[in-house]
């Protein structure tokens, strides 16, 4: 029981400790820059120089106090949904802090743009001014050089182009008698390969022929031999019994 209670002491001084540092985090808010810079009101050079500062001065405040609330999320009852509410503040603030400091500098790169420009055509008045008719007419005569180098360079492209087309039309052509050659030598050894197939199955035939031709020789040979044997036995026998009859007619 007295467990129980002094879990739920803690319980309750946690509770009272993220609600008094959540009231401190409201309490201790930067400037919120999306209303005092709402998209697109920076539109001069000071304002964006201060939309910068006060930028600047936010992320300062929101990175101490994620910090500062981070490790005191750290001893609080609900620490994980502190520290999700404290990461939530901080990436909100981030968010306000990169929209404004965006617009500000695309601000300051238009007006540096604009500037140059104005000096630039200053710079050119100024020059013709200065210079005269003679400088307007070298100025001429060199954008006519410029123009007659742009022809030149132009026509040398065309020319490669011509080139480079009849290069590919010459590779091609090889290209074509290449492949016809190697159908050419394909063939050839289709052909090839075909008469040694057919003198291949010729060798074959002669082959089992000759074979034929001697195992009916043996079988020939064997038969004559046989007959001769069949002969020879008849005659020694006819003389065997010529030689046992001619006694009996002696006596």
């Amino acid at each position: 029981m007295r467990t129980c209670r002094v879990q739920s002491r803690r319980a309750l001084l946690g509770l009272i400790g993220y609600a008094l540092g959540a009231g401190a985090l409201a309490a201790q808010a930067p400037v919120n820059l999306d209303q005092r810079y709402p998209t697109g009101s920076i539109n001069t050079e000071a304002l964006a120089e201060q939309a910068l500062a006060d930028a600047a001065a936010v992320r300062q405040a929101i990175d101490a106090r994620y910090s500062a609330e981070s490790a005191r999320c750290a001893h609080v009852f609900l620490a994980t949904e502190c520290e999700d509410n404290a990461r939530r503040a901080h990436t909100l603030g981030e968010t306000q802090v990169r929209r404004v400091e965006l617009e500000a500098h695309d601000l300051q790169r238009k007006l540096a743009a604009q500037d140059r420009t104005t000096q630039r055509d200053a710079e050119q008045a100024r020059w013709r001014q200065a210079n005269g008719p003679q400088k307007e007419r070298e100025a001429q005569k060199a954008t006519q050089q410029r123009a007659d180098r742009v022809q030149e360079h132009a026509q040398d492209a065309l020319r490669q182009q011509a080139q480079a087309a009849s290069n590919r039309e010459r590779y091609q052509q090889r290209n074509a008698q290449h492949d016809q050659d190697e159908v050419q030598r394909a063939s050839v050894q289709l052909r090839s390969v075909a008469e040694n197939e057919r003198r291949y199955r010729d060798k074959q035939e002669r082959a089992k022929a000759y074979a034929a031709n001697r195992a009916r020789e043996r079988e020939e040979n064997q038969k004559a031999r046989d007959e001769r044997e069949r002969k020879r036995k008849a005659q020694m026998l006819q003389e065997t019994t010529d030689a046992a009859q001619q006694p009996q007619e002696v006596r």
